[in-house]
């Protein structure tokens, strides 16, 4: 596998701000760990990426199989906007990565899926994901650290057999491998454009792409509470928890600014913001 040209990025790259300083790595612990570390003295826009991360992240702190041939990307943000916006960059960076997969690839449109919050799923196994960070200072957003993360090239060998069932690779999932410069531009094409939208306060594309190729909307669901919030049995979750809770519930719609509108069992209504919590399918 070649190593990235962002030559052949830039060629497909039609950006005003995202990706005009683009900082690429054969080796980096995490993508968005730099970032963090870099936030201050880089634009907004820019883009870091990795051939291997040696530390690769996901949600709630877990490890990210990261190894070449594939894409670990982060963009820099500088929104000015208050915190309670910023989860809502996660649906526009799923919603952005699902587009330039269908632009891409029109065959695999109808199998594509996001799983709420920030999983892309082929043919229903997990392909990648969106870590959405932020850096706050004196109550105020300073940067937000977007992450994308997908498996372009890797084999069944590559994941612990525990895995295998749940997660591929669109190699795995298509036979084929896409031109990672012209997937890396084509996501960040879509994403500067519902990101301006997003700063527009106006999220109803992402919202209608995120409702489109919801995995959960209409079906039951287990939702896991990861907060460290002690609940009332003291059981241990699904998850190996010590003090985590579960509850099924139905996935009935997406809210206004992308949280999952749900019913519980008891006829209960409440809505989810990404978090603390994950969810499962029945």
């Amino acid at each position: 596998m070649e190593t990235l040209s962002l030559s052949k990025i830039n060629y497909f790259l039609k950006t005003k701000t995202l990706g005009q300083k683009i900082i690429s790595f054969t080796t980096v612990d995490s993508t968005n760990s730099e970032a963090k570390r870099r936030s201050a003295d880089e634009p907004e826009g820019a883009v870091l990426l990795s051939e291997v991360q040696t530390a690769g992240r996901g949600r709630l702190g877990r490890q990210w199989l990261s190894p070449g041939g594939n894409i670990w990307l982060t963009v820099l943000l500088k929104p000015e906007l208050p915190a309670t916006k910023i989860p809502s960059l996660t649906s526009v960076a799923a919603a952005a990565v699902c587009l330039a997969l269908e632009q891409l690839r029109p065959s695999i449109a109808d199998r594509l899926q996001i799983k709420w919050p920030n999983d892309i799923l082929l043919n229903g196994r997990k392909i990648g994901g969106i870590l959405t960070e932020m850096q706050v200072s004196a109550a105020k957003v300073q940067a937000v650290i977007l992450g994308i993360g997908l498996n372009v090239n890797l084999k069944a060998e590559d994941f612990p057999e525990e895995i295998r069932s749940l997660a591929s690779s669109i190699y795995l999932e298509t036979g084929e491998i896409p031109s990672r410069e012209q997937l890396i531009a084509s996501i960040l094409n879509s994403l500067e454009h519902l990101y301006f939208k997003f700063l527009e306060d106006d999220l109803s594309e992402t919202l209608a792409v995120c409702r489109r190729k919801s995995a959960v909307l209409g079906r039951k669901i287990i939702l896991i509470d990861h907060s460290g919030k002690p609940t009332s049995s003291g059981k241990l979750d699904r998850s190996g928890s010590p003090s985590g809770q579960i509850r099924e519930a139905e996935a009935l719609d997406l809210g206004s600014n992308g949280e999952l509108l749900i019913r519980y069992e008891n006829g209960e209504k409440a809505s989810i913001i990404s978090g603390e919590i994950s969810l499962r399918l029945q």
